[in-house]
């Protein structure tokens, strides 16, 4: 763990070892200590800790808080011996507000000046192997701001959870069967007919209307000829399915991967299908008396689990549904070692992840080892209005146009910078400016900022980085310095909970407090030592900028 968390650990400890000495002096009468709270204040003023302990104990010692609070205090200060503490205040009715040291702030930076790129970095979840999944869009068409959205709190989110120790399988799953599939293939065939000459033909009722479509099928006849109007209809639609599949997949690749994002396995929802999965799940759940037919379908007793209906597993025409493969493969990944799953999925699904869960159960795997992050939607803004159309599809705006249009470092932060759980609104006039009001601009103008002082320097930096422990007197050091030592707590919070959205937010206050810096404190034109320890805390901050735009997918440049 890193200097703040052992810290903090270690105030909470002292304050426990306070209380027991004073039990041993028959100071104190509680005979257990209760849980009590370590929180930053907002304001600074009320130190960099307080603590509610004496208000706590001021019920089961029955004395006054603040008169309890300075008892407490000198318990404290008779244990602690760490130097980390400068001094205790009480405030108030009783609140015990504590403030470090100035050679406590020196540490943070020694630390990152040793651990560099590494500094944040931890084994909290060493033990988990964990499959991520997201995205997931029907290779049938082109990816959206949704599809994007998801991308992006995906791909942070794995780094979080890797830089916290944990084992990360980034998963895309291909829907290439099952009804979506049959539609496709068979508005791909209207499509194919109509671009050879053919008038009037009934589009299906599902059918998919997008016009990345007749690009498609234009492209396969342009490439391979008419020869397919000569076939049955059959051969025709598997044959433009296998196409067109292999076009839209390289398609979501390629924008993936613009988008700095790369899987570590595909995975067909036909494996599903022709590898006998669903029949060994429907097996599973027959043995365990929780299937029976009735007009035909095979039903899943989904009310014996808390469900309102039950559910069909096999149509009537002996076809297995969505939900049965959706069981199916996620039995595939507890069979594959995974003891977490964790799903990224649209809000629409929010009624699928109850039912998911008791499946799990139902088949003999952790309910809770299934965890589902919800994403609401993402509403586009250009010149103060809400942008629905898309030159390409008519319909959506696509992540290749979004790239085209902000680039990716914007449209990775925008997309990752509020929780999954609430409404988007993308600004793409404020995603391409080059201000202030521009959080990824800001933050990678401190970042380049700190590297146009370090190109300055009349000789390298590294002779400057002595053994020394750096010390800090203005507030705005201490700010930048006490700041730089909270990311492992970030990262922790942000993997535990599952929000990304922590680390956005975290770079933008570093890079705030950087610019607050270097409005107020010369580096280079400085007497020497304290040209030295300046020189420590921008480096500091230089690492642990470039750390966390790593992890955000974001690019640090040396230059702006």
């Amino acid at each position: 763990m890193g200097i703040i968390i052992n810290l903090e650990k270690k105030i909470k400890e002292n304050w426990r070892k306070g209380i027991s000495l004073g039990q041993e002096k028959s100071l104190l009468s509680l005979s257990n200590i209760p849980e009590f709270t370590l929180e930053v204040p907002k304001d600074k003023k009320n130190g960099d800790y307080a603590t509610n302990i004496a208000m706590l104990l001021s019920k089961i010692e029955k004395k006054n808080p603040r008169e309890l609070a300075i008892i407490l205090v000198e318990l404290y200060k008779e244990v602690d011996d760490t130097n980390n503490i400068e001094k205790i205040e009480i405030a108030g009715p009783g609140f015990i507000n504590m403030y470090l040291s100035d050679k406590y702030l020196g540490e943070i930076v020694s630390e990152v000046l040793i651990q560099k790129n590494d500094y944040g970095h931890n084994k909290l979840l060493s033990d988990e192997k964990i499959n991520l999944e997201f995205v997931s869009a029907n290779p049938t068409g082109l990816l959206h701001m949704g599809n994007a959205r998801g991308a992006a709190i995906g791909d942070t989110l794995a780094n979080v959870l890797k830089v916290l120790g944990a084992e990360v399988t980034k998963e895309y799953y291909i829907n290439d069967a099952g009804n979506q599939i049959e539609n496709f293939g068979k508005s791909l065939d209207v499509r194919f007919r109509e671009a050879l000459g053919e008038k009037d033909i009934e589009f299906p009722e599902n059918g998919y209307h997008g016009a990345d479509i007749l690009e498609t099928v234009k492209g396969y006849i342009k490439k391979n000829g008419d020869g397919l109007i000569r076939v049955s209809e059959e051969e025709r639609v598997a044959e433009l399915i296998k196409y067109s599949l292999s076009e839209k997949l390289d398609h979501i690749k390629t924008y993936l991967g613009k988008f700095g994002l790369v899987y570590d396995v595909w995975y067909r929802e036909s494996t599903i299908h022709n590898s006998g999965a669903i029949k060994e799940t429907m097996d599973t759940l027959e043995a365990k008396g929780l299937l029976y037919e009735n007009e035909g379908a095979v039903w899943l007793k989904t009310t014996s689990m808390g469900e309102d209906k039950d559910e069909v597993m096999i149509r009537n025409n002996g076809l297995p549904t969505y939900f049965a493969a959706d069981i199916a493969y996620h039995k595939n990944k507890y069979d594959r070692g995974f003891n977490k799953l964790i799903n990224i999925w649209g809000a629409d699904h929010h009624g699928h992840v109850a039912r998911m869960k008791r499946a799990m159960e139902a088949i003999g795997y952790s309910a809770e080892g299934l965890e589902v992050i919800l994403m609401q939607l993402v509403r586009l803004y250009k010149n103060g209005e809400v942008l629905r159309m898309s030159k390409r599809t008519g319909t959506y705006v696509t992540l290749e146009e979004l790239l085209d249009e902000v680039g990716k470092d914007a449209a990775r932060y925008f997309f990752v910078m509020r929780n999954p759980d609430s409404h988007l609104d993308f600004d793409m006039d404020l995603a391409k400016s080059e201000s202030a009001d521009n959080p990824v601009y800001y933050i990678q103008y401190a970042y380049a900022r700190i590297s146009s002082i370090l190109r300055n320097l009349d000789k390298p930096v590294e002779e400057f980085l002595d053994g020394k422990e750096p010390m800090y007197t203005l507030v705005i050091e201490k700010d930048l310095a006490l700041k730089i030592g909270e990311l492992e707590k970030v990262l922790i919070d942000a993997g535990i909970r599952r929000e990304p959205y922590r680390i956005a937010t975290y770079a933008l206050e570093l890079a705030t407090l950087f610019h607050q810096f270097y409005s107020s404190c010369r580096v280079l034109n400085e007497e020497e030592e304290v040209k030295k320890n300046r020189l420590k805390l921008i480096v500091a901050t230089k690492y642990t900028l470039e750390n966390i735009l790593g992890i955000l997918g974001v690019s640090a440049p040396e230059r702006m």
